[in-house]
């Protein structure tokens, strides 16, 4: 395990952080939703966590905008993603604007957030799709990583092509909680946190895989992990209300 990571120390250095993130993320987000007080997003601890957990993926995306071409363009939508994250998050705790967008981002960071998860999503897939050499940048090694067996669930699905339909499910379920029927709206905050909980898991589980197991981390795979952690901290204190109003 240890020479594995060793192959590149310094990439997958940053997976290790991110693993811790997305484990202290999963489990915070397991307590408070399940507690009685409602998830502190003015102020306070909870408030910092997006911010801070958006900071983990801008090396990531730095490297991958050292790339070319289409790659690049992608790389810059998830970066603009990224610096939303960190910006309106501090402009709201700090109350440095009363704009409509920062005042309620716990709910646009969703679909926002979502938009950055498809465009690596889907550029994964074509990579896997094309059988094209994926492009990482300076950090990572972004091709090991997709031509590994772990590239592929059970054989048959590409990590992309699952991440793809995970990113659409999980806009779906925004909309029904937030555009849907009321009798819908909770079943929709809940099942929008419920896919992100599970996304988190799983990417931890990529994620340990690709230091410990493959040796190599890939950049795209780094994004697609901050940008589940972002999902999760935004869905958090609506499941919570949700979850208590069911109880009540």
């Amino acid at each position: 395990m240890i020479d594995k990571f060793m192959q590149d120390p310094l990439a997958n250095s940053l997976a290790v952080i991110v693993l811790i993130a997305l484990i202290i993320t999963w489990i915070t987000s397991l307590v408070l939703t399940l507690g009685d007080a409602p998830v502190p997003t003015g102020k306070g601890w909870y408030a910092w966590l997006m911010p801070i957990c958006t900071l983990l993926g801008v090396p990531a995306v730095l490297g991958l905008l050292q790339t070319q071409g289409t790659t690049a363009a992608f790389a810059a939508v998830v970066f603009v993603v990224f610096i939303l994250n960190m910006l309106i998050p501090v402009l709201r705790i700090t109350g440095k604007s009363s704009h409509p967008l920062v005042k309620d981002w716990y709910k646009w960071a969703i679909p926002i957030t979502v938009v950055g998860g498809l465009v690596v999503a889907g550029y994964l897939t074509f990579i896997e799709s094309t059988g094209a050499q994926a492009s990482c940048g300076p950090l990572g090694h972004c091709a090991q990583v997709q031509q590994s067996p772990y590239a592929i669930l059970f054989g048959i699905l590409p990590i992309g092509v699952f991440g793809l339909v995970g990113y659409i499910a999980v806009l779906a379920a925004w909309l029904v909680w937030q555009f849907g029927p009321v009798a819908m709206k909770k079943l929709g905050a809940i099942v929008t946190w419920g896919m992100c909980i599970f996304g988190v898991l799983f990417s931890a589980y990529l994620t340990f895989l690709e230091p410990f197991v493959i040796g190599a981390t890939c950049m795209w795979c780094i994004s697609s992990a901050v940008s589940m952690i972002i999902l999760l901290l935004a869905s958090t204190p609506a499941a919570q209300q949700a979850f208590a109003i069911e109880a009540d």
